[in-house]
């Protein structure tokens, strides 16, 4: 499997595993601030968490996989049909579109706000920066500026109860919050537990501001009032809005009696659940952590104990720091191939095809040295890619702890004929 899928896959269950202990143990308490760091502890963690490799066992083996190169697909005319890197580049091309779509909407959302600031007023009121315009918009703050309506500003009873909210948000840089939650949820789209999380965080923000307005003494009933009048107007995603997610859950949230302290102990628990993560997604055996990247499809090669012993030429590595390069890359590799290879005639008459996985060691001087099938389909396959694989020009070696050093290799080659040739 693809170690980017891989990699989602990894963060999509550790992040869905901390939002479901939030939900379960945390989501209802009044321990606002906890569960904000919480929240935003949620979403920094998992993408760090499955880059985090953790060895587990001192007993290196010997014998590991050798590194294999991506896979390529010869036709009975020695046309080439497909290889990995093709089918890999257009579904991260997809993935990149939809991430740029995100970035998009935060630029617009940042657009928008340059524009309602150009077509407003800007004033300073009791030691706060107000941003004052003529459209209908809901009171929100970035920053240290406090965004609202004329009307709002006009009616000085719902003034102080509005500034007293959004300095909150200010006090306690939420906009910091909103910007990372909204740029890790455009990174990573897929992840539904990250808009999840995001959303909840932008509660929890409007939580904290909720509480601090109640504990400055102002009416219940009059700031429930100023709520239900901002249910309309302009708002925007980056902001901290005044009426973001206007619920009766929220309303009913500032009613209800402080959480007891000792459900604060539920928060340590916390700290058995991340490592418990780490543990599961971290730890690997040794000889795992010398796989490269380019060993991502090892799965399709046959076991180690088909894997024939080659001639030994000196010290042979299977890990290294700069991996031998053929020409300019692998396209000259598939370009080589496909130049040299020719589809046996008696191969085509018997309808035979199928993947040759072919050894061969890149010394550290380029050359192409013990060439030998690790995996067979038919004698006449086999021996038509030794040959072509034997008769490569010479690599740029690869290096380890800066040194060349010879490396050994695998190359798999389908052979694969049309249907009407079958």
């Amino acid at each position: 499997m693809n170690a980017f899928v891989i990699y989602l896959i990894q963060l999509i269950v550790a992040s869905g595993i901390l939002y479901l202990f939030y939900f379960i143990f945390l989501k209802n308490t009044t321990h606002f601030r906890l569960n904000r760091i919480y929240l935003l502890w949620s979403l920094i963690l998992p993408p760090i968490l499955p880059l985090i490799k953790i060895p587990v066992n001192e007993v290196v083996s010997i014998e590991t996989m050798p590194i294999v190169l991506d896979e390529i697909v010869i036709t009975a005319n020695g046309e080439i049909v497909q290889t990995s890197p093709v089918t890999q580049n257009y579904s991260y091309i997809f993935y990149s579109l939809i991430v740029a779509f995100f970035i998009f909407r935060i630029i617009w959302a940042i657009v928008s706000v340059i524009k309602i600031s150009r077509r407003s007023i800007k004033e300073r009121y009791k030691n706060n920066v107000l941003i004052l315009s003529n459209e209908k918009i809901n009171p929100f703050s970035i920053f240290k500026y406090i965004f609202l309506s004329r009307s709002h500003f006009e009616d000085k009873n719902g003034l102080e109860q509005i500034l007293s909210h959004e300095k909150v948000h200010i006090r306690q840089y939420h906009s910091i919050d909103n910007i990372l939650a909204e740029i890790i949820c455009s990174v990573f789209w897929i992840n539904p537990f990250f808009w999840i999380i995001k959303d909840n965080l932008k509660s929890t923000h409007e939580y904290l501001a909720d509480e601090k307005v109640m504990e400055q003494g102002f009416d219940t009933a009059g700031y429930f009032m100023l709520l239900f009048e901002n249910v309309v107007g302009k708002r925007i995603g980056l902001a901290n809005n005044f009426n973001e997610s206007l619920t009766l859950k929220r309303m009913k949230m500032m009613k209800k009696n402080r959480s007891p302290r000792y459900l604060r102990l539920a928060y340590l628990l916390v700290l058995p659940l991340i490592a418990a993560v780490i543990f599961a997604f971290s730890c690997k055996d040794v000889d795992d952590l010398n796989f490269p990247i380019e060993k991502s499809n090892k799965a399709n090669i046959p076991q180690e104990d088909t894997i024939k012993k080659a001639v030994i030429i000196g010290e042979i590595y299977e890990e290294v720091d700069e991996m031998p390069v053929y020409g300019n890359g692998f396209d000259d590799v598939v370009n080589y191939i496909i130049s040299e290879v020719k589809y046996p005639e008696q191969a085509k008459k018997n309808g035979i095809q199928g993947k040759v996985f072919v050894s061969y060691v890149v010394t550290k001087t380029g050359k192409i040295e013990n060439v030998e099938v690790i995996q067979s389909v038919n004698e006449l396959l086999d021996a038509e890619a030794v040959r072509v694989i034997s008769s490569m020009g010479d690599w740029k070696p690869g290096k380890k702890d800066g040194k060349d050093v010879n490396v050994k290799m695998v190359m798999p080659i389908m052979f694969k004929l049309d249907s009407k040739e079958k």
